[in-house]
C-alpha cells in the first residue's frame, strides 16, 4: 500500500520513514510569482525571460544526498522524481534534528540564486510536492512451504500485533499532540547544538512549553496549541539561521587567515625581488 503525504516547507528537513534500499516517488512543482521559474524536488526550470534564456538547472527544492537518498530518475516535465534511501550518512537530517533519513529543503541556495532571502523565496512559490513511500509486494508462497505455514501462521499473528501497535503509534505522532511535541522535541535537540549565547534564553521556555504538551496542560488543537506551534517553529527558523550565520562567519574567518598568508608570501617575495634589484 503506498503512503503519500506533502513536503512540508515549514521545516529545514522532514524524516520519511522507509528502510535503506526502500523507494520514494517526489511528484509536483511549485512555481515562484515572480520570475516564473518552476521548481519541483530535483530541477528548477526557468522560462525563455530569464537571464540566460530557458534552461534546466539540476538544483531542486530538495538536497537528497545530504539527506541519505540517492536519486535514480527525474523528469523535469512530468515533476517526478524517483529516489532511494542509502542508509549512509546523512548530514543534514542531524543538522535539523531530524532522524535519517530525510528530506531537507534547499531554500537557501535557491534564493541565494535569485538576490532573495529564503523567506521572500518561499513567498512567491505557488503549489505543492507530494512525497509517496511505494509499499513493499510480498511474493506467493511456494508449494514447498505448506508445511511451515502453521509456524508462519504464528509468526504473522505476532507481526500482525507489531503492525497494530506501530500503526497506532504513527496515528498518535500524527495527531495534532504528536506533532507539536515532535516540533518541541526538534527545537530543543537543535537548541543544544546551538550557539549558547542564543539557545540561553530560549532553552527555558521551549524545556516548559515541552513539559505543558506532555502533562497534558495545552490541547494543540486549541488556538492556544495553535499559537505554540507558531513561536516554536519561530524559534526552529531562528535557530536554523544561527546555524547558517556560524557557518559563515567561519569560512569568512579562514578565508580572512588564508588571505593574509597569501599577502604575507606575497609581500615576502616583493621583498625578496627588491633586494635582488638593489644588489645588482
Amino acid at each position: 500500500m503506498t503512503r503519500s503525504f506533502p513536503l512540508r516547507r515549514d521545516q529545514a528537513a522532514q524524516h520519511v520513514d522507509v528502510p535503506p534500499g526502500g523507494e520514494i516517488v517526489l511528484r509536483g512543482k511549485l512555481v515562484c510569482s515572480t520570475d516564473g521559474s518552476i521548481v519541483d524536488a530535483a530541477t528548477t526550470t526557468w522560462p525563455a525571460g530569464a537571464p540566460g534564456g530557458a534552461s534546466v538547472d539540476s538544483g531542486g527544492l530538495v538536497d537528497f544526498a545530504q539527506g541519505g537518498f540517492h536519486v535514480t530518475r527525474r523528469d523535469p516535465e512530468a515533476h517526478e522524481v524517483h529516489a532511494v534511501a542509502t542508509g549512509g550518512p546523512a548530514p543534514a537530517c542531524a543538522l535539523a534534528g531530524v532522524e535519517a533519513p530525510c528530506l531537507p529543503l534547499r531554500l537557501l541556495p535557491l534564493a541565494r540564486m535569485r538576490l532573495q532571502t529564503a523567506r521572500e523565496l518561499s513567498g512567491c512559490l505557488k503549489g505543492g510536492i507530494t512525497v509517496e513511500v511505494p509499499g513493499a509486494v510480498v511474493p506467493p508462497v511456494p508449494p514447498g512451504a505448506a508445511p511451515y505455514v502453521q509456524g508462519a501462521a504464528v509468526l504473522l499473528g505476532v507481526g500482525a500485533l507489531a503492525a497494530i501497535g506501530w500503526a497506532a503509534q504513527r496515528r498518535r505522532a500524527r495527531s495534532p499532540s504528536g506533532q507539536l511535541i515532535a516540533l518541541a522535541r526538534r527545537t530543543r535537540a537543535k537548541l543544544r547544538r546551538a550557539d549558547p549565547v542564543v539557545a540561553a534564553p530560549l532553552a527555558p521556555a521551549v524545556e516548559a512549553a515541552l513539559g505543558a504538551l506532555k502533562q497534558r496542560g495545552v490541547d494543540a488543537a486549541s488556538a492556544e496549541g495553535r499559537r505554540i506551534a507558531e513561536v516554536l517553529r519561530r524559534v526552529e527558523v531562528r535557530l536554523d539561521a544561527s546555524v547558517v550565520e556560524a557557518r559563515a562567519d567561519r569560512e569568512q574567518r579562514i578565508a580572512d587567515e588564508l588571505v593574509r598568508e597569501v599577502e604575507s608570501a606575497l609581500e615576502a617575495v616583493d621583498e625578496v625581488a627588491a633586494a635582488r634589484r638593489d644588489h645588482r
